[in-house]
């Protein structure tokens, strides 16, 4: 095949892996920021000050010392225009700090070949992958923690890697009634793909998760309800907008908010909100907790032709 047909096909690649992002201004790896389990997509991602066992490797380091045990997480997403999104990630937690490992990816597959007008050559898929690691230690009241990632990209015969870092810090006040949390995410770059560098996402959170209410009687029956607000400002740190396609990237700052209502520390219903230059500005979730066991759903409408995401997530949580 002559190289003008392969950059030809990967222009047409790159058209409809764009077309199926929230704006215009996202690149492929924008997966790295899209929640890793459906908790953290039913929040509508305002998820830095918040508790997700072994799926903060993915979100902020430091909040894998918020779970007493360490845990396992297995998570599958249908985001929209049928990309899938796996993630798989286990954390061990010790006394005074936690080690964690993840992989995340995402694949649109059965994009046609063509090298000219006519019958397909067959088909390819587009393929994105991280793999990472985290460590995260107490230190009085703060958590600290640094994850790196492994990142990998393939656009039919075209492929790049590349690295990036997370660096977070939570603090929990008021008995743990309040978490205050920061995350600098995905500092890092890729090789180039064919002839430009595909960007990495890099993001820096702030946020807090808050004990809101809690109640523990209706009508003189026990019955603990305990409902978390949780929210997150969001600023994108790729200040440079290129007019290539690839390397367009939102720059807008935006906010994220999120509220659970659990009961009896088994049923948990959720909903969250996102501001800004988005399609999906609602979200919605439920979780169910068998100790040792959660499962979790969440279900994002897009204001779109392109269909609403769903999500499921198991958690598995032990002493180590």
């Amino acid at each position: 095949m002559k190289l003008t047909s392969i950059r030809f096909l990967l222009l047409t690649a790159l058209l409809l892996v764009f077309s199926q992002n929230e704006t215009h201004g996202q690149t492929g790896l924008d997966f790295l920021n899209i929640g890793p389990n459906a908790h953290s997509l039913s929040l509508s991602e305002a998820h830095t000050a918040v508790p997700l066992g072994s799926n903060s490797v993915f979100t902020n380091p430091a909040n894998l010392l918020l779970s007493d045990q360490s845990s396992l997480g297995l998570s599958y997403t249908l985001w929209i225009a049928e990309t899938q999104n796996t993630q798989a990630s286990a954390a061990i937690r010790r006394d005074n700090d936690s080690f964690a490992f993840g992989v995340l990816s995402s694949v649109i597959d059965e994009f046609e070949q063509r090298d000219s007008p006519g019958q397909s050559g067959g088909t390819f898929s587009v393929q994105y992958l991280a793999v990472s690691g985290a460590y995260a230690r107490q230190i009085g009241f703060i958590s600290a923690g640094v994850s790196a990632s492994y990142l990998y990209e393939q656009l039919f015969q075209q492929n790049a890697s590349g690295y990036s870092f997370s660096f977070g810090a939570t603090a929990e006040l008021m008995d743990e009634r309040l978490r205050i949390g920061t995350a600098l995410t995905n500092a890092g770059q890729m090789s180039r793909l064919d002839i430009e560098r595909t960007k990495v996402p890099t993001r820096w959170r702030a946020g807090f998760d808050v004990n809101a209410i809690q109640l523990s009687a209706f009508s003189g029956a026990e019955i603990p309800l305990i409902i978390n607000l949780s929210g997150d400002v969001v600023v994108p740190l790729e200040d440079e907008i290129d007019t290539t396609l690839d390397n367009a990237i939102e720059s807008d700052p935006f906010f994220s908010f999120g509220l659970q209502a659990e009961l009896y520390d088994m049923i948990a219903v959720r909903g969250g909100y996102r501001t800004g230059n988005t399609v999906r500005h609602w979200s919605l979730g439920a979780s169910i907790s068998v100790d040792p066991i959660k499962f979790h759903y969440g279900f994002v409408p897009f204001e779109t032709g392109f269909g609403s995401v769903h999500s499921i997530s198991l958690q598995y949580f032990f002493d180590w």
